[in-house]
């Protein structure tokens, strides 16, 4: 379970806040089209007060638009092969944005994690004390439609909860690779990424 944490975390660190080694030609696109792509994983109800962060003309990480729901959302990166576009309660996000910067620095696993568990530990980090929800959507660039602001079956979309630092066993759901989706389970059980994940494999077109 530890190696599936630290690829998640690899992975959230440089899809969503590094800018990678084509960022002086990436272009961005107009924070309208950003916020729309960004909220894409929120259920409708939720989009228009989220908060959103994309990328200004020079790629920097920035707030496209201020929320009032408490949900904090991130554009795809330009030029990325995947759409990649995430959204978490914003009493998570110290965390990420932690996790971006030990990145940044070079940080990199098993020192990272290492490093980010010592830091709540010594309530250097703060991490919420209570659920807080995630959502995704993940797919080739190719499967979203930015004129329409649609993704087809192409793009996979699921929720999580994070628990952190909860087992399997406390939640009361089991752990990834005892059952198949749509069942819920738990990844990283025991850890500060612990969380259920929801699964509910291609999405049909939506907007």
């Amino acid at each position: 379970m530890r190696s599936i944490l630290i690829l998640l975390i690899t992975l959230l660190s440089c899809n969503i806040f590094e800018l990678d080694a084509n960022s002086q030609t990436a272009k961005p696109q107009s924070a309208r089209q950003q916020i729309a792509a960004a909220v894409l994983p929120l259920p409708e109800v939720m989009r228009k007060d989220a908060t959103v962060m994309g990328y200004a003309v020079d790629m920097s990480l920035v707030t496209l638009r201020k929320g009032s729901n408490g949900m904090v959302c991130t554009a795809p990166y330009p030029e990325q092969k995947d759409f990649d576009v995430r959204c978490y309660h914003e009493s998570f996000m110290p965390l990420l944005l932690r996790i971006r910067e030990l990145y940044s620095e070079g940080v990199r696993d098993p020192d990272l994690s290492k490093t980010i568990d010592a830091e709540i530990k010594a309530k250097k980090l703060t991490i919420p004390d209570h659920p807080i929800a995630g959502y995704r959507m993940l797919g080739p660039m190719s499967a979203y439609h930015p004129d329409t602001n649609m993704v087809d079956q192409a793009i996979e979309s699921w929720q999580s909860i994070h628990f952190p630092y909860k087992t399997a066993a406390e939640i009361g759901l089991p752990e990834e690779g005892q059952v198949k989706p749509p069942f819920p389970y738990v990844m990283a059980s025991g850890t500060y990424w612990s969380h259920v994940m929801i699964e509910h494999g291609s999405v049909p077109h939506q907007k």
